[in-house]
């Protein structure tokens, strides 16, 4: 498989996150298991720089705002399928701009275009197609020499303000005049990118002015540099006897990232095999490198990267291209010219390659649970493979590196996807690691690809054999090479995925593509995914194909072995390290020093509580919003054949993919066993079924479906919070000719599981406990967010026990206390109930008309093997009841629950009770969330210096939220005073800005498969929709204030949950529960 952590390493908006796949990756399986591919994003969010002058846009002032005007008419703008399409042949020149390659994607209905923008050398490539969510981006190939995080910096504060609008964040007011599908910027190891998308085209040509301005025209300011970057301040920022602190966004960022120790293992693994070039730095920046950087450093790295000449556009979608040409040639490229010399000047060099292995040991800071002390060590073996630098002449090599690509990753998925593997069977099972190390696997994103292999969780003593057993494996596989039935369940993965419709694919290929384009490769190829396949199918049934690959890696000298054991001082000792460094430099300073700290500070301060003047920035206006809920057709079936059962069709374009979903109730499940459910969704299709043994079951799922998931839910009642239902959530899908597999691969893990596995079930149950507890540090914020959320409703409480820390906690205490033979029965009884009755199972099935009267013949066979044991009158009761789940660990309203984890900055969660989902209240409290949300950003972000903050509602619940935060008192504080800001300042621009946000979501683009799911699932009805439209779209200032008298008041319960850093004063504060994982 590819391993994504090279692709997106760090992004301005932490919100949007994990949504993208590398360029092979994308086009190939999207259903990889175990392989840990670590995504790593670093994305957003001086004054005497100069811009060229007299640029602007075709801007006119309309009411405290801009209007850009398109530079085509978008009035009844055909659409979709019914658009318009020009011929556009080799040679022709459209505005600016030579079209250099044209071709059609067949297996993709893609008509793309490649152009060449003549003045300047800019690189264009168009995908044309029917999908109505447009995307578009501007990417330049960025190369820093150093770990100052220049490239990451810079990505932020080129979002701070331009030459068009000068504001203080045009970026992120954007999110809030627009109703983008997406907006971000992302920083990778040798490029930054700036994407978006969105469904409307005034929207696009906003958004796209915005960026555009950006990108080439940015003010690139000493505050949003001391803001975005790093800055020094007192303590108390006045009091030059306080301590003093090093603060900024990016910087916390990074201490937050690096904290995490998987990212710092797979930071360091990139870093230590790719010596002597610009992926040898940390492109986001290391804490340690960060505070040399200087503004200036960061205007020069601007010019010398942010060139036309330097730059990659993208666009995708059903708007025509002859508009995108017509306004980046106007509003940009027009104003520069071409200097050839800015693609050589950002080459990045081959690794000179070693002649024997390198070992390198590290240390990293430990997870939060020791549970495994004698477990702490990490291994990874890393080999550096092709170039993938490619001659823009040269076609032929283009197209056999594309297949080479593939090929590795088809080697990579044959070696280490899944249990049925050797590599899983010799490192994992066999116990030598826990799991995989992030990244292991193949990468081809960065100019030289590399394949690595390695384990979590070793023990010392097992380091050499573990070492030994990769060599030992290759060299096995080499010799015996692969089961053809193991070839055809990888190739059938990449079918599936070809075929797999995605809402979101603009974005991907956006990404997906860029890495394979900066190197030199023609960015149409990597689309063509099928000949490659077909190619792949010829040469592995020729002779020895993989084979041949195994021995390139087994002779190649250049590998990196590289051990880190985790140190439970580790990050002790660094924030020892960094409040002496800070305790040096404060000695040293002069009284002019201190006192220029004291003014930047009170500077970059007074900046950031000035009321911006917004009016230079677009927007669109609640009038762009549609008034009228979508509507999704579907059928319920409640026939003699479905007795006592219940199936919702829908009739979509799936591309020759049936989607199959059931939710069986477990409302009655006894209470001990609903903890064990998180478990068994894990392993249920993991321990093998009927005549399969877990390797060969593993094999069969990949043969014939896309997907298997199984997921304990609980859901509200959307008239009444008291009101729950629980059930267990089954799903997969198929391609349609597999139907009959694919159930029947179902009845055999649902009745004739091999559940008396007992050690195959204590490998998988140790698993989870290393995944479950890898995860913390990263997720901090999510696992406060439920534990402070468990103490208002047995909604929380369950969210919590399924998914929180009661989790980790229970997987512990299974694996330290409990027999398997226990664990085994309570698992049997829970599958005993999921198919005791099929009057609990509650079915959908979304498919083309033509192979709907098959689907549910399908299901229907493997229906009537569950017996009926319950009559009702109502098939589609969902048994809803109230709740009352046992607990012993409760959040206290009174105090602060802090848990102290191995991290250097906090994750802070503060909740409060709202409404149901029908309720009059809802739909403003949805508001209210993203009107508090904008005192919040500028509070904990701007001033802060954390990575996010604001207000979410959802699940009933108002969440108030910092992460990566170096704060806590003054984040509770800031908590506190949005409530009272709210009663004073809210307008109606603020309100009319979080409708735009909020239906920016509510309306984003849905893929056929996951269309009317979240209706099934919940009762919700269209009619419930369109009333909650109609109430979001009619909400007035006096309602908002009311609401937080309503629901915000001190007097209302509360609590508040913190994962931060550790910190010995906090034990003694007796506002605080201080806790220790």
């Amino acid at each position: 498989m590819n391993r994504l952590l090279n692709k997106f390493k760090y992004s301005l908006n932490n919100n949007f996150y994990n949504k993208f796949k590398s360029t092979t990756q994308l086009i190939s399986t999207n259903n990889v298991k175990r392989v840990k591919a670590n995504l790593r994003f670093y994305s957003s969010g001086s004054s005497d720089y100069s811009v060229a002058s007299n640029i602007e846009t075709s801007i006119n002032i309309n009411g405290g705002y801009k209007l850009i005007e398109p530079p085509i008419p978008i009035e009844n703008l055909k659409r979709g399928k019914d658009r318009e399409i020009k011929k556009i042949s080799m040679g022709d020149i459209i505005h600016g701009f030579r079209v250099t390659g044209v071709k059609e994607v067949p297996e993709r209905q893609f008509h793309t275009y490649q152009l060449e923008h003549i003045q300047t050398g800019a690189y264009y490539f168009h995908i044309d197609c029917e999908d109505s969510n447009n995307v578009f981006s501007v990417s330049f190939k960025t190369v820093p020499k150093d770990s100052t995080g220049v490239a990451h910096i810079l990505e932020h504060t080129t979002l701070c303000g331009s030459k068009q609008y000068p504001v203080r964040d045009p970026f992120f007011n954007m999110i809030k005049r627009s109703l983008n599908t997406y907006m971000n910027a992302w920083t990778g190891p040798d490029f930054t990118s700036y994407p978006f998308g969105t469904q409307h085209a005034k929207d696009y040509y906003n958004l796209m002015s915005v960026y555009l301005d950006a990108c080439f025209f940015p003010i690139l300011s000493v505050q949003d540099f001391r803001q975005e970057g790093h800055r020094l301040e007192f303590e108390l920022p006045e009091d030059t006897s306080t301590p003093l602190h090093r603060k900024g966004i990016v910087f916390n960022e990074m201490k937050g990232a690096l904290s995490d120790p998987s990212t710092f293992f797979s930071e360091q693994q990139q870093q230590q095999l790719y010596p002597g070039t610009t992926y040898s730095y940390n492109s986001g920046g290391d804490p340690i490198d960060i505070p040399s950087l200087t503004h200036k450093d960061l205007v020069n790295f601007h010019d010398k990267h942010y060139h036309p000449s330097n730059s990659y556009f993208f666009s995708y979608g059903d708007l025509p291209l002859y508009g995108h040409l017509k306004a980046i040639n106007e509003w940009v490229l027009s104003h520069f010219n071409k200097e050839s010399n800015r693609r050589l000047e950002t080459m990045i060099n081959k690794v000179e390659r070693w002649n024997s292995p390198k070992r390198v040991s590290l240390k990293c800071a430990p997870t939060v649970m020791d549970v495994n002390p004698e477990r702490k060590f990490k291994f990874s073996m890393s080999i550096l493979l092709n170039d993938n630098n490619i001659k823009p002449s040269n076609e032929d090599d283009d197209s056999e590196i594309q297949f080479e690509r593939l090929a590795m990753n088809m080697l990579s998925n044959l070696l280490l996807r899944g249990s049925n593997t050797p590599m899983y069977q010799s490192l994992i099972e066999s116990g030598m690691a826990l799991d995989y190390t992030p990244g292991t696997g193949y990468d081809d994103n960065l100019r030289e690809s590399s394949f690595s292999i390695g384990g979590i969780g070793i023990k010392k003593d097992d380091l050499e054999k573990f070492e030994n057993s990769i060599i030992s494996t290759l060299e096995k596989a080499e010799k015996e090479g692969f089961k053809q039935e193991q070839c055809d369940s990888i190739l059938h993965q990449y079918e599936f995925s070809q075929k797999d419709v995605s809402s979101n694919l603009g974005l991907k290929l956006s990404g997906g593509l860029l890495s394979n384009w900066i190197h030199g490769g023609n960015p149409v190829e990597p689309l063509f995914l099928n000949k490659n396949i077909e190619r792949l199918r010829k040469e592995i049934s020729s002779g020895p194909f993989f084979q041949k690959l195994i021995r390139k890696i087994l002779d190649n000298p250049h590998r990196l072995l590289l051990t880190m054991e985790s140190d439970p001082e580790y990050q002790t000792k660094e924030s020892e390290l960094e409040r002496q460094n800070l305790d040096k430099i404060k000695q040293a300073l002069t009284e002019n020093q201190r006192k220029d700290i004291i003014d930047q500070a009170l500077e970059l301060q007074q900046r950031q509580n000035l009321t911006q003047n917004l009016s230079c920035l677009p927007k669109l206006t609640v009038n762009d919003i549609e008034k009228k809920q979508p509507h999704v057709d579907f059928h319920d079936i409640a026939t003699s054949a479905w007795t006592q059962s219940y199936l919702r069709i829908q009739d979509l374009p799936t591309n020759g993919i049936t989607y199959f979903r059931s939710m069986i109730d477990i409302q009655s499940l006894p209470e001990h066993l609903k903890l064990y459910l998180p478990l068994f969704c894990s392993v249920l299709d993991q321990l093998g079924a009927a005549e399969f043994d877990h390797k060969q079951l593993d094999t069969q799922i990949n043969l014939y479906s896309g997907r298997f998931q199984a997921t304990p839910l609980i859901m509200q009642d959307p008239y009444n919070l008291t009101i729950t239902s629980e059930k267990l959530y089954l799903k997969s899908a198929c391609i349609n000719r597999n139907l009959h597999y694919m159930f029947e691969l179902w009845h055999k893990i649902l009745h004739q599981n091999r559940w008396n596995n007992h050690d195959l079930l204590k490998l998988l149950l140790t698993q989870r406990q290393s995944s479950l507890i890898e995860s913390i540090t990263s997720s901090g914020l999510s696992y406060a967010k439920l534990y402070s959320s468990s103490g208002l409703s047995s909604f929380g409480q369950r969210m919590e026990q399924w998914g929180g820390l009661s989790q980790v906690r229970f997987t512990n205490q299974l694996v330290s206390n409990i027999s398997m033979d226990q664990i085994i029965e309570n698992l049997i009884q829970i599958k005993n109930h999921l198919i005791s009755d099929r009057s609990n199972w509650k079915s959908l099935l979304t498919a083309e008309q033509s192979a709907l009267d098959k689907s549910v013949e399908a299901l229907n066979q493997f229906l009537q093997s569950i017996p009926t044991i319950v009559q009702s009158n109502n098939v589609i009761n969902n048994s809803s009841i109230n709740n009352n789940i046992i607990t012993d660990d409760l959040p206290s309203h009174e105090k602060i629950s802090y848990y102290s984890i191995p991290s250097q900055v906090n994750y802070i969660s503060k909740v409060y009770p709202g409404v149901p989902y029908a309720h009059r209240d809802s739909a403003s409290l949805s508001v209210l969330s993203k009107v508090l949300s904008e005192y919040l950003h500028k509070e904990i972000r701007e001033k802060g210096g954390a990575y996010g903050g604001g207000v979410s509602y959802d699940s009933g619940n108002l969440s108030f939220y910092s992460y990566r935060d170096p704060n806590l008192n003054k984040t509770i504080e800031a908590f506190k005073q949005s409530i009272h800001w709210s009663k004073q300042n809210i307008t109606n621009d603020l309100i009319e800005n979080a409708q735009l946000q909020l239906f920016s979501d509510i309306d984003s683009p849905e893929s056929p498969s996951n269309k009317g799911v979240g209706e099934w699932m919940r009762g919700i009805t269209t009619q419930m929709k369109q009333e909650r439209r109609y109430n979001l779209l009619n909400i007035t200032i006096t309602d908002l204030v009311e609401l937080t008298d309503k629901y915000l008041s001190e007097k209302q319960t509360s609590f508040t949950t913190v994962l931060g850093k550790s910190d010995e004063l906090l034990k003694n504060d007796q506002s605080i529960l201080y806790k220790t994982l």
